[in-house]
C-alpha cells in the first residue's frame, strides 16, 4: 500500500501554505497528486500554488473564484473534488489542512499502519499545537482522527460515501467507517504541526458553538453533550465554553434542523456514547 493521493482546500493561507508544501515536497513516499485547491484566496495563495505546481507535476492546482458561493469550513470544496475517478486508482487518500507541516516519513508512516492492520480505515496523526511554553499535544480519544489530517483506505472511503460538507464530517466519517466494519485510530508516534490552533480563526465561543453545532448533527446523546459541559465549566474561561457548546447543540432542536446522520448513525453514536459513560466496552473509547 503505497499509492495515494492528497487534497488540502486553501484560503488566504499565504503564510501557512509553504510550510505544508515544504512538508509535502520533502516526503519519503509522495502522492501521485496533490490537489491543492485555492478557495478565493485573496492574498498570495495561488502564487504560492502556482509557483509549487512548476517544480513539482503531481501538485494539481484548482483556483475558484472569490465570489463563489462557499459553506463554512473547507469540506464543501472537498467534496467537490474528491469526486470517484480522483481516487479510484490509489490505495489511500490524505485529506490534509493548509496550516500543517510534518516530517519527511510522515505519509510513510501513516501508510505502514494500514499495511499493519487491514481493519484500518482512517488513521490520524496526533496534533501538536502553539501554546506560550511552546509546543503540546491535543489530547483525543485513540479512535477520533482529527479533521486537519486524515488518511483513508480506499475500501473504507468507498464504504462511507466520500466526505459530507457538514459540521461534524469528521466524527460522521468515523461513525461511517464503524458501521462498516472498519477500524479509526490516531497515532502517538506520528506527528503533525498546527500553526493554528483550533478555533483560533473564528474565536473560542464561535468554535465552541460549531462544536456544538457538530454534536447535533451527528446526533449526540442528550446526557453525553450535558456531560461534556459540565466538564467544560470547570475549563478556563470558566462556563464560556461549556454555554457555547450548549447553545450550539440546542439550537439544533429549537429550529427543528434536519440531521445529516442517519437515523442508524444516531443510534450507533449514542449506544456506543452511553456505554462509554457507563465504562462498559465499547468502540468510544
Amino acid at each position: 500500500m503505497n499509492d495515494y493521493i492528497a487534497i488540502t482546500p486553501a484560503r488566504d493561507e499565504e503564510r501557512m501554505l509553504p510550510r505544508l508544501i515544504a512538508s509535502m515536497t520533502a516526503q519519503t513516499v509522495k502522492p501521485k497528486r496533490w490537489i491543492v485547491i485555492n478557495d478565493g484566496s485573496a492574498d498570495r495563495t495561488a502564487e504560492i500554488i502556482e509557483a509549487a505546481a512548476h517544480g513539482a507535476p503531481w501538485i494539481e492546482p484548482h483556483h475558484l473564484a472569490s465570489d463563489e458561493p462557499r459553506a463554512a469550513g473547507g469540506e464543501s470544496v472537498v467534496a467537490r473534488f474528491l469526486r470517484r475517478g480522483k481516487w479510484l486508482d490509489c490505495d489511500a487518500i490524505l485529506r490534509l489542512d493548509a496550516d500543517l507541516s510534518f516530517d519527511a516519513r510522515f505519509a510513510e508512516l501513516l501508510l505502514a499502519e494500514f499495511q499493519r492492520n487491514p481493519k484500518l480505515g482512517i488513521a490520524s496523526a496526533t496534533l501538536l499545537e502553539p501554546r506560550a511554553d511552546g509546543w503540546r499535544e491535543v489530547v483525543a480519544p485513540s479512535f477520533h482522527t482529527r479533521g486537519a489530517v486524515k488518511m483513508y483506505s480506499r475500501a473504507c472511503f468507498e464504504a462511507i460515501g466520500a466526505i459530507r460538507p457538514e459540521l461534524g464530517w469528521d466524527t460522521l466519517d468515523e461513525v461511517g467507517a464503524m458501521m462498516h466494519g472498519f477500524e479509526t485510530r490516531n497515532f502517538r508516534h506520528i506527528r503533525a504541526y498546527h500553526h493554528r490552533p483550533q478555533g483560533a480563526a473564528g474565536g473560542l465561543w464561535k468554535s465552541r458553538r460549531a462544536a456544538g453545532e457538530a454534536a447535533y448533527n451527528v446526533g449526540y446523546s442528550p446526557v453525553f453533550v450535558a456531560a461534556r459541559a459540565v466538564k467544560l465549566f470547570f475549563g478556563w474561561p470558566p462556563g464560556i465554553t461549556a454555554g457555547a457548546l450548549l447553545a450550539g447543540y440546542i439550537e439544533g432542536y429549537l429550529r427543528r434542523k434536519p440531521r445529516p446522520a442517519t437515523p442508524e448513525m444516531v443510534a450507533f453514536v449514542r449506544r456506543h456514547q452511553m456505554r462509554r459513560l457507563t465504562g462498559r466496552e465499547s468502540l468510544w473509547r
